[in-house]
């Protein structure tokens, strides 16, 4: 086999304090990528729902979450390889809710993650001390509540 190259220790260390812009624009990106990965499950893709779920929202999720050990610690933190401390640095009653966005490949548990994916983002960000989500953020997540809520007495309607 090929050798892999592994990261180095110094790679993992996290001391960055966001930028309002910085954070808001990681606000933004999370929910435009939350919205398209509830497109795909409202559709039952379930490749491209996992891939948003697992790959572009946790990434946003993820550097909300190294913010928020960091602020908290107020020194450099080493996440570890892949974030892989994450769980010995967040307080556990987060952590738990965080092996909660991990779904098995059905739909409910899709959605379940869903929402605990959006109940950890709206209790993070408050430890960073920035404004509260725009009105059309929240808008928007009750849309796709209501739509994973109903989806199957919509498609009877539709179709």
């Amino acid at each position: 086999l090929p050798e892999i190259e592994r990261l180095e220790e110094k790679q993992t260390l996290f001391a960055q304090r966001p930028l309002v812009t910085e954070f808001l624009g990681a606000c933004n990106e999370f929910w435009w990528v939350l919205k398209t990965f509830a497109e795909y499950t409202l559709r039952e893709e379930l490749p491209s729902a996992m891939f948003y779920l697992n790959v572009a929202v946790r990434d946003i999720l993820n550097k909300m979450l190294r913010w928020h050990i960091y602020l908290q610690a107020e020194q450099p933190i080493d996440m570890g390889i892949l974030d892989s401390n994450l769980e010995k640095l967040l307080e556990q009653e987060d952590f738990m809710l965080y092996k909660k966005t991990y779904p098995s490949a059905d739909y409910e548990s899709i959605w379940k993650a869903y929402d605990t994916v959006v109940e950890l983002w709206n209790k993070v960000p408050l430890s960073v001390e920035t404004p509260a989500p725009p009105k059309n953020t929240i808008l928007s997540l009750s849309s796709i509540s209501f739509l994973s809520v109903n989806i199957s007495a919509i498609s009877v309607l539709l179709f």
